[in-house]
């Protein structure tokens, strides 16, 4: 989700936690908060402890929930409603003892004095009071939030939105006091309902707000699965991977390593590190091992693009392009010409160059290396190996324009199904290509038009750069099987 939407799903799941929290201490049947006054200090100070503690539990498990279903991640939802429920439950005691320690030693209580004896000095005092204390539990609650992440950045973020929301409750909770019509029955029942519903929903709001408006360097997805989707960089070392777990999760490819690369925090700079992946980490388009990022800067994971902003040097670029909207391009091996498939002469010249001949055979009519399985001795266990297929003619095909099949030809038979994958038997078979699935593709011949259908690979079929399910082919459209590209020709 976008960080916008977060601050809407905070707000909403403090609201809500708030509320809950209220029936649970008023209307359970098992406990239920009475008037402290006149009772001793040990059954106050146990009153109290119960209701920080029911009142931070709640608000605990619903801003880690927020955080856990921003991820996406079964696993780090439930973790981060572990950490919430147990770090509420000690930030609601901890904050409520603090918090009432405070107020009750200036509090000027009505019922101890008459009201016209106090005066308006009293009242805006009692107000401010009770905003502080209630300030000092909204503040600690809100602080403890950044410990399951182990993040300072937002541990102060929880503080100042937490201080926000327990004022603006306390102040509420205070003046309504003054507003409930005489003879209403359970005045302080309404009162702390009011208090709580507006700190939890304040509290909900100010952290998400303040982490929004706050925050220094953020990920935003461009290109792959969750477009559009935020991530908040606050942490020394920003996990970027596959893993459950990580910090800025990439789930659904299977090339993307679980621990894949990093964002840490050295000498006050943002520095992507690649975490020795199989396919690497690139910025703007240049593999690297390590590189300082600024503001604009995009990152490539496979076929995921992340956009990394940074306020610190957004203003010290020129505004990044977008790489998302790009025009797409055929894939291009160098020394093949992208659109007959033959090798270029020195001049750059090829088959179908005006004005000049073909500087050799075109690669249909070409001995095709295709891959065998070879035995070096009995008993011994066989390797992928390279033979030459036939020449083949000029039926229906597919010409390899990109990847470890550029230059290749694979015939299709005109009346039957092709079936695309790495694993022998495959009527196209790709066993040098990691990204593309056993069975990855089929290719149908359906009353003389060609159609794809992908068949739920792990990294997708696409058609002229988009990624489909079903699609007719026609000539010149390029098909792509994980990071391999073929032209269709017939």
């Amino acid at each position: 989700m976008s960080l916008n939407s977060k601050v809407i799903m905070s707000f909403l799941a403090g609201l809500f936690s708030a509320a809950l929290a209220w029936i649970v201490i008023d209307f359970n049947g098992i406990y239920r908060m009475t008037e402290t006054f006149g009772r001793n200090q040990a059954e106050m100070f146990f009153d109290q402890a119960i209701l920080g503690a029911i009142f931070g539990l709640f608000i605990g498990v619903a801003i880690a929930g927020v955080n856990g279903l921003s991820s996406g991640s079964g696993k780090q939802l439930q973790r981060d409603v572990g950490w919430g429920a147990v770090v509420g439950v000690l930030g609601g005691i901890i904050g409520l003892y603090i918090g009432q320690m405070i107020f009750g030693r200036l509090y000027k209580d009505p019922r101890q004095a008459g009201i016209s004896a106090l005066g308006p000095f009293y009242f805006v005092w009692d107000v401010i009071i009770r905003a502080l204390g209630w300030g000092v539990i909204g503040l600690i609650v809100g602080l403890v939030q950044g410990l399951p992440s182990k993040s300072p950045q937002a541990a102060r973020h929880g503080a100042i939105g937490g201080l926000i929301g327990g004022m603006l409750g306390g102040s509420l909770f205070e003046i309504s006091q003054y507003l409930i019509p005489p003879g209403t029955k359970n005045p302080s029942v309404i009162c702390r309902g009011i208090g709580l519903i507006v700190t939890g929903a304040s509290i909900g709001l100010f952290i998400g707000l303040v982490e929004t408006l706050l925050k220094q360097a953020w990920i935003r997805v461009v290109v792959g699965r969750n477009e559009g989707k935020e991530y908040v960089v606050s942490k020394q070392r920003t996990v970027i991977g596959r893993d459950e777990l990580a910090d800025i999760g990439l789930f659904g490819d299977l090339t993307i390593s679980p621990y894949h690369a990093a964002i840490e925090v050295q000498n006050g700079r943002r520095v992507l590190v690649d975490g020795g992946s199989q396919i690497g980490t690139s910025v703007n388009n240049q593999r690297v091992s390590a590189q300082i990022l600024r503001d604009g800067d995009v990152i490539q994971i496979a076929g995921m693009r992340l956009e990394f902003h940074e306020k610190a040097t957004a203003s010290l670029i020129a505004p990044p392009t977008d790489y998302a909207k790009q025009q797409i391009k055929i894939p291009e091996t160098a020394g093949i010409c992208p659109f007959c498939g033959t090798k270029k002469d020195a001049s750059g010249g090829c088959a179908c160059s005006v004005g000049s001949q073909p500087p050799q055979q075109p690669a249909w009519q070409q001995p095709v290396m295709q891959p065998t399985m070879q035995a070096s001795s009995p008993g011994a266990q066989p390797t992928i190996g390279m033979a030459a297929a036939p020449a083949q003619g000029s039926g229906p095909r597919l010409v390899g324009t990109g990847g470890p099949y550029a230059g290749q030809v694979f015939p299709l038979q005109p009346g039957a199904s092709a079936t695309v994958g790495r694993e022998p038997g495959r009527q196209v078979q790709l066993p040098m290509d990691s990204t593309v699935s056993r069975l990855h593709a089929r290719i149908e011949n359906e009353g003389g038009a060609f159609v794809v259908y992908d068949e739920g690979s792990s990294n997708g079929t696409t058609v002229n750069g988009a990624r489909i399910t079903r699609q007719q082919i026609s000539p010149g459209d390029v098909v792509g099987f994980g990071s391999s590209s073929f032209r269709f020709e017939g």
